[in-house]
């Protein structure tokens, strides 16, 4: 297989694996023949809905799961003597908030994708570091080009970068 063609829906027995085989349910690989995990990280931003979308379309082709997955993470907002008066865009709770919005973005694509599984994870912390730690448990780990930073010019962000330094499957950026 060169860079011009697709892999097969059901790889090769002697193709070695790096990732746990999970069917669409998430366990394991049986006579289904549905195998593999497609991990996407999803911001909010334009590029990781059109991420979540390849991942789909991917899924598809290949026969198994996605795992959505969104990262949230507080940042020091205040000096201390201001801490616990609440900034006016947070008026929720941050795991509930992205849960939310999450499943929002989930049902807005899948619902073009009706036969593929997508499980949806919210996670506490650095994106790039938890997506790094998904990255042993998926095949594929799909980000969009540029997150919610954005600086002007910059083709790819600062976590997709750190994500295709250090992650431990096959990173695909998409745009």
């Amino acid at each position: 297989m060169d860079e011009t063609t697709r892999p097969d829906a059901n790889p090769t027995a002697s193709e070695p694996s790096r990732a746990p085989q999970r069917t669409a349910a998430g366990g394991s690989a049986g006579s289904a023949g549905q195998t593999g995990l497609i991990v996407v990280g999803v911001d909010g931003s334009k590029e990781s809905r059109i991420a979540l979308r390849w991942a789909c379309s991917e899924a598809r082709v290949r026969g198994c799961a996605v795992l959505a997955v969104s990262i949230w993470h507080l940042y020091p907002l205040a000096p201390p003597e201001r801490v616990g008066a609440s900034p006016w865009w947070f008026t929720a709770d941050p795991e509930e908030a992205t849960r939310a919005f999450l499943g929002e973005v989930v049902d807005e694509v899948s619902a073009d994708f009706p036969d593929v599984r997508v499980e949806q994870r919210v996670i506490s912390g650095h994106a790039a570091e938890q997506l790094i730690a998904l990255s042993s448990e998926a095949d594929v780990l799909v980000l969009g080009a540029t997150g919610s930073g954005g600086f002007v010019g910059m083709r790819l962000g600062s976590v997709a970068r750190a994500v295709l330094e250090h992650a431990l499957c096959t990173v695909v950026v998409a745009r």
